[in-house]
């Protein structure tokens, strides 16, 4: 964060550090002016008093320039200066949090704690200061924030520092500066006791309980539109399995949705399933499974019911086409085009038709015998079987 530190403007300062002593002092503590014998926490300059009648006292740089962070990291001084005289922490309840876990299981009840040491360091200019604690050899580093300074990105980036380094980073919501009344000692003592106020940005305890759980959990095979499911949540085409969907925000899903990482085959439920046997565990589990698919069943029963007792039309399954014979060959045709020439009728009032239910009529023009698709017209005063084709009535010759 100091490599990179956001940028606001200057607010009110109401702690200064003794140039002589190194003592941290309030400004209600100092006589007014540059005979408050104080500087800077942040940038080391020296201070002036400015305790008038108009507005609230506070702290001035003598060259007037805006130190950013001046206000904050005298109060992170004062803070650990509250710490060394209190000796005592109230730490906030330590709870174990996955991404699809609906409750919190709790790990450790909210305590108080003697300090062992307590370190701050501030490098000129930068923020935030290192706060850092040491309660029963355990490293703890302290985080004051000022009206939600750190946003989500923030405290993702201080997490997985924090990890890196192996300490736990515990946060405590402070109010604006400009509220100079909540900054007196007395009010920095106070917040000590104050667990409310303090919220466990990385934990070693609930890393080490979350590395037991990743330990046991695994991928479940793909099936479908999702995975096969160990205590068969759901069905998809004849085996038990779960959607995708409800894998990501399933109690037994210790992953970060959409991704799945399951302890089910495990036998884990909560914390305490690791001090018990396996087999008593599976059995657990088992008895989820057979509950499922036990109402599994019992849906589609009701389902097949339902379509029994339907008023709706069934759809009738796909009919097959018929096979349609195979027509007849040039050389039947052509024997048959024979059969009618030698048995024409010209004269005949009924038409002449073959087996092929082809129509057939005589050109009176070129005397020929052709179908009624050839022919240009016929019919009328000629008789059914007379007509002039389509090439005489083409020529003329009509």
């Amino acid at each position: 964060m100091a490599k990179n530190i956001k940028k606001r403007s200057a607010s009110h300062i109401y702690f200064g550090v003794n140039k002589l002593t190194g003592e941290l002092k309030h400004i209600s503590e100092v006589p007014s002016g540059q005979k408050c014998n104080c500087i800077c926490a942040a940038c080391l300059q020296p201070f002036e008093a400015r305790k008038g009648t108009r507005r609230r006292h506070h702290f001035a740089h003598v060259s007037n320039c805006e130190c950013m962070y001046a206000s904050e990291v005298a109060i992170y001084k004062a803070f650990a200066e509250a710490l060394k005289q209190s000796g005592f922490l109230t730490l906030s309840p330590v709870m174990l949090r996955f991404p699809a876990w609906h409750d919190p299981e709790l790990l450790q009840e909210a305590r108080r704690l003697k300090i062992d040491s307590v370190a701050f360091e501030c490098e000129p200019l930068s923020y935030p200061p290192l706060l850092r604690v040491t309660m029963q050899g355990t490293p703890l580093r302290i985080l004051l924030d000022f009206d939600r300074y750190y946003d989500d990105d923030d405290r993702v980036e201080l997490a997985e520092e924090a990890k890196a380094e192996d300490y736990s980073l515990l946060l405590i919501s402070m109010p604006k500066i400009e509220q100079d009344t909540e900054f007196t000692p007395d009010r920095l003592q106070s917040a000590l006791q104050d667990n409310d106020r303090t919220e466990w940005v990385f934990s070693r305890l609930e890393e080490q309980w979350k590395q037991k759980y990743y330990a046991v959990a695994v991928s479940p095979p793909e099936h479908g539109t999702g995975n096969l499911c160990p205590i068969s949540f759901g069905k998809y085409k004849g085996k038990y399995s779960a959607r995708w969907i409800d894998c990501a925000h399933c109690h037994f899903n210790v992953a970060q949705p959409p991704c799945c990482l399951c302890v089910a085959g495990a036998g884990i439920q909560k914390k305490e399933d690791f001090k018990r046997d396996l087999q008593d565990r599976l059995f657990d589990i088992d008895k989820i499974r057979r509950t499922n698919e036990e109402e599994i069943r019992l849906r589609e029963e009701r389902e097949r019911s339902f379509e029994r007792r339907s008023v709706y039309p069934r759809p009738t399954p796909y009919a097959a086409r018929p096979v349609v014979p195979a027509g007849p060959t040039q050389e039947e045709l052509d024997a048959e085009y024979i059969r009618i020439c030698q048995s024409y009728d010209p004269t005949s009032d009924e038409w002449t038709v073959d087996r092929y239910n082809r129509r057939w009529i005589m050109c009176t023009v070129c005397g020929r015998i052709k179908q009624d698709t050839q022919m240009s017209y016929y019919g009328g005063k000629g008789g059914a079987n007379r007509g002039v084709c389509a090439d005489c009535s083409r020529n003329g010759r009509s």
